[in-house]
């Protein structure tokens, strides 16, 4: 959970748990990071393609003519006498999953054990998230696989389920040199090397990155707006996500809803990464999940850890001592109100793990983009 880097070899017919040291062979092939500084969250194995094949992003301009632009919310009407403004009901695809969606059926909580500097997590049973959840703890969650030419799939990053064919990650897992149909989505998943009996896998249709993304490996990037969807390809005709307690969609925050809002509240990330940074050999056999502060880091320390106005990125910091960490992007921050999970943030970037805040994306500031899109893919038959 805290981190990025190494990778989860495995294949998606026959899941075949790698050792430890092929793992770290081929992180030590690939390359490490540069230290401390800020870095997306995604495996070395993407990095490298992302460093060797980088494109100024313009990732969806060969979908421009395939998939439609989202409805306005905003239409001006002009008479001869008069000019008004009028807001467009705009229909809620996401209506229907009201009552289903953020509900935990499990009464795990990390917080229950105690934390340790680093990630979050090590094998002892008194640190944080030590212990394997119970399966249908996080029902929201989605582990992303790329598949590549030789058969074999590497697990890349997480993502939340939104509706029964649409899913949220981080912008900066994907990029033009995969093409979106290599890429899978797993639900109900738990052993990552494994297979789990709720688990349902898809093949991903179409992945639509934010239109104004840009990512840290850009020269002079800064990582804004990084957020994007993922369509999911029906297994048979028609056949969506099943929901039940072991996968059910994420609630999304209201619109503008602040960060301070939820400094009181019951948070926590969750996903299959490192739990400490750069060691391959801290990788989970299962999900894992920590307790994390939300809402109480200042943002002019912020601002000053990372060098820019994190705000303006559409971003905000989270926790210190526990941490996201390699392999951990895209993954839900989910926070708990009223019974109910809201997924607050993503995944993004960070500094090491475990050392400072880290950054996420800020869901609340993208809750109406999410709708808009989703009122358009989720109509969409393949």
């Amino acid at each position: 959970m805290v981190g990025c880097s190494g990778v989860w070899l495995l294949g998606l017919v026959v899941l075949a748990h790698h050792s430890q040291a092929q793992l770290s062979g081929l992180s030590r092939l690939l390359g490490f990071g540069d230290g401390y500084n800020s870095r997306s969250r995604t495996p070395r194995y993407q990095q490298y393609y992302q460093n060797q094949f980088f494109r100024l992003p313009s990732y969806n301009s060969r979908y421009n003519k395939i998939v439609p632009t989202p409805p306005s919310t905003t239409t001006l009407t002009t008479t001869t006498t008069t000019t008004t403004t009028t807001t467009t009901q705009r229909p809620s695809a996401l209506e229907k999953y009201g009552k289903r969606c953020g509900r935990r059926y499990s009464g795990y909580r990390p917080h229950n054990k105690k934390r340790r500097r680093g990630r979050i997590i090590w094998s002892d049973a008194d640190s944080a998230g030590a212990n394997a959840a119970p399966d249908g703890t996080f029902p929201w969650l989605a582990s992303l696989f790329l598949r590549r030419a030789s058969g074999e799939a590497y697990f890349m990053c997480a993502a939340a389920i939104v509706t029964d064919r649409v899913l949220v990650s981080a912008a900066h897992c994907f990029n033009e040199k995969f093409k979106d149909d290599d890429w899978f989505v797993r639900v109900g998943d738990n052993y990552i090397a494994e297979s789990d009996p709720s688990e349902q896998t898809f093949q991903v249709e179409r992945i639509i990155r934010h239109e104004e993304f840009v990512p840290l490996s850009a020269p002079g990037g800064d990582g804004r707006n990084d957020i994007a969807l993922l369509l999911i390809r029906p297994r048979k005709r028609f056949k969506r996500m099943e929901f039940d307690k072991y996968v059910t969609p994420a609630c999304l925050p209201e619109p503008g809803t602040g960060i301070d809002r939820w400094e009181y509240s019951d948070c926590e990330i969750v996903g299959w990464g490192m739990q400490e940074y750069n060691n391959t050999d801290s990788y989970p056999d299962s999900v894992r999940a920590a307790s994390i502060t939300v809402g109480n880091t200042d943002e002019v320390y912020c601002n000053y850890l990372y060098g820019r106005n994190v705000a303006k990125t559409g971003k905000f910091c989270a926790g210190g001592t526990v941490d996201a960490c390699q392999e951990d992007s895209g993954g839900p921050l989910m926070c708990e109100r009223n019974g109910r999970y809201q997924l607050v943030g993503l995944v993004s970037s960070g500094k090491g793990c475990g050392s400072y805040p880290g950054l996420y994306t800020e869901v609340s500031k993208y809750t109406d983009w999410i709708m808009d899109w989703v009122s358009v893919l989720d109509t969409l038959q393949f």
